[in-house]
């Protein structure tokens, strides 16, 4: 079998470079780094899902419907958190700590203090829901 192999140097502030390798029998290198990228948010997603935001891996469903209900309410969490979390960033300052989290789980760590702690500043509240409001959320696009 001919096998077609690619590497990417992955930099960050702050971070030592990382290196991403692929192969793969059909895409040569450039071409599979560029299908890979593509494919990129989606991995992202599955990993919020499973170990970095809702740890999916742990429930013990087997039934179907239940099944499908409970990655119905999770599919609505991530989207709800991952707008949160855009809106944010958009609208506060950004700190250092904020910085290196991603749009999902700034915006879900918002919404759990949000919800978990009813004496929180009445703003922030009141922006949250002012924001639940909206005819519209611009941020999230659903295909």
């Amino acid at each position: 079998m001919e096998l077609f192999f690619a590497c990417k140097t992955i930099t960050s502030k702050g971070r030592r470079d990382e290196r991403l390798y692929l192969v793969s029998n059909r895409f040569h290198g450039p071409e599979a780094l560029e299908l890979y990228k593509l494919r990129w948010g989606i991995e992202q997603l599955f990993s919020h899902l499973k170990k970095r935001g809702f740890n999916l891996e742990d429930t013990h469903m087997t039934e179907a419907k239940k099944l499908e209900k409970l990655f119905a309410l999770v599919t609505l969490a991530f989207l709800f958190s991952y707008a949160w979390g855009c809106h944010l960033r958009t609208t506060r300052k950004a700190t250092k700590a904020n910085a290196r989290k991603s749009l999902f789980r700034e915006g879900l760590e918002s919404i759990l203090r949000l919800l978990g702690n009813p004496h929180l500043k009445a703003n922030e509240r009141n922006e949250f829901i002012e924001w639940l409001r909206l005819p519209c959320l611009p941020s999230i696009f659903v295909v």
